[in-house]
């Protein structure tokens, strides 16, 4: 199991009024209404649901709740010794504390990075998503490259690596 200590998560993540930090459980991808802001896809609400379950079993997920309520849900895979994808998902309700989300990935990051040991921490990021990759490379990621019709909508999307320690190699 992949758990994050909740005293960990408690010391560590971002104060904000009314948000808070959990390890994510399966009934919160069930609460969750971030599932369709991003118009058409090929992937139901159920694959989604299902996507997001079997990350979570595959590294660290923590859920960003406010007032109780799943805001978004952060979460690495460990794909091998010292290397990690990170992935997110996100409520519209998650952009009216973007500073929380922005820290919380930050520290999200570097819990994992340090517990992991990881050397490289990867995301893919829809290339036509403007925003996303602004705030990816805001993030410390920076793009290694296209792949053509990567996403299950065939979408393409940069592969993106994030800078650990100050390496760029």
């Amino acid at each position: 199991m992949f758990l994050i200590e909740q005293k960990d998560l408690d010391k560590y993540m971002p104060k904000v009024k009314g948000v808070s930090y959990e390890n994510y459980h399966p009934d919160h991808i069930e609460l969750f209404k971030g599932l369709d802001i991003h118009g058409v896809s090929l992937l139901s609400q159920q694959n989604r649901k299902q996507g997001v379950n079997y990350q979570s079993t595959t590294g660290p997920t923590i859920t960003a709740l406010h007032n109780n309520n799943p805001i978004a849900i952060f979460g690495c895979c460990i794909l091998w010794s010292g290397v990690g994808e990170a992935w997110a998902v996100f409520d519209e309700k998650a952009r009216r504390y973007p500073i929380a989300m922005t820290k919380g990935a930050f520290t999200f990051f570097d819990i994992v990075e340090i517990l992991f040991s990881l050397h490289r921490l990867q995301i893919t990021v829809v290339s036509e998503d403007k925003r996303a990759v602004a705030w990816a490379k805001y993030l410390g990621f920076i793009s290694e490259g296209l792949m053509k019709q990567h996403s299950a909508d065939k979408k393409d999307t940069f592969m993106m690596r994030r800078i650990i320690d100050g390496r760029h190699s």
